[in-house]
């Protein structure tokens, strides 16, 4: 019995290539603003480091609500000896 999960594949390379790109482009912009005075050294670190604490806690939370729905689909459809949904 295999007792790990399948590999998934994206339909779609889109919405990594979109996170690549906001990445990628994110910093030079934000030197850019810096480098102008449009924007202070100070808030910039401020923004970063409440970006870097804060998506992965968010996309944490959007993986798991994602994998509790399609367990719950999944409970439903299998036999209530397999698994039931509370």
């Amino acid at each position: 019995m295999i007792d790990h999960a399948p590999l998934e594949i994206p339909a779609s390379p889109r919405p990594y290539q979109i996170a690549v790109l906001v990445r990628q482009v994110l910093p030079p912009l934000v030197a850019f603003a810096v480098g102008r005075g449009w924007l202070a050294n100070d808030s910039a670190t401020l923004v970063a480091a409440l970006a870097a604490i804060l998506l992965p806690i968010a996309d944490g939370q959007w993986r798991s609500l994602r994998r509790s729905r399609a367990l719950a689909r999944l409970g439903a459809i299998v036999p209530d000896s397999v698994a039931v949904v509370r």
